[in-house]
């Protein structure tokens, strides 16, 4: 299993992360329109990306990974927003408001959904508004305890991994898979990267995704 405090290598198509998964289609429809699916993300200083996410992007940050993140999203003028208790209305207008100051995004990352249900045609509108963008990147979530806490959360899980299929431009980050083998000093209330192996694996997932053929 690779290191996940190693930042991997940036060549399209080689970056790693354990855990990291493709949703395959299932139905003759849906694997056509994967098999025409946009290229990855070709990041430059020109045409940067930007992250919107809510206390888990913030973790990430907080805890080394800001640079990193930004490394794959063209450099120091990516936009890169997380927030404490950040709801998916919030993160939604932030994305559209950057979006429409930033119309040659080469990527946009969206990592909502820590802090309630978000409704699959909530998803839907806010992929639509993004078709343009040549990769976005979608990160599910995890909460240790889920199971007691955040009972919505598979089935939002479960509605995100749906959205590769529906939109060319889209890649999931599977991240619930990856955090769920972290252990309690990198995760230490079961939810925020606290440490930069964390943030490293966090942001390793997303990179995978960005560069996903």
């Amino acid at each position: 299993m690779p290191n996940s405090s190693t930042p991997p290598r940036a060549r399209t198509g080689r970056l790693a992360i354990a855990g990291a998964v493709i949703v395959l289609a299932t139905t003759p429809t849906a694997f056509a329109a994967t098999s025409r699916a946009a290229m990855p993300a070709k990041c430059t200083k020109a045409t940067v990306g930007f992250a919107v996410g809510d206390s888990v992007l913030d973790a990430v940050n907080y805890s080394g990974g800001r640079a990193y993140l930004q490394k794959f999203l063209g450099g120091s003028r990516a936009i890169n927003s997380g927030s404490v208790n950040r709801q998916f209305a919030e993160g939604a207008s932030l994305i559209k408001g950057y979006l429409a100051k930033n119309r040659r995004a080469c990527a946009v990352v969206v990592a909502l959904g820590t802090n309630g249900p978000v409704k699959p045609s909530d998803w839907a509108a806010l992929m639509k508004s993004l078709s343009r963008v040549p990769r976005v990147v979608v990160v599910n979530t995890y909460t240790k305890n889920y199971r007691s806490e955040q009972s919505w959360m598979p089935r939002m899980n479960s509605d995100i991994a749906a959205l590769q299929r529906k939109f060319r431009n889209v890649r999931v980050a599977d991240w619930y898979r990856v955090a769920s083998r972290l252990g309690s000093r990198d995760l230490p209330d079961g939810v925020h990267p606290d440490s930069k192996k964390a943030a490293y694996a966090w942001v390793n997932t997303v990179a995978a995704a960005l560069n996903r053929r």
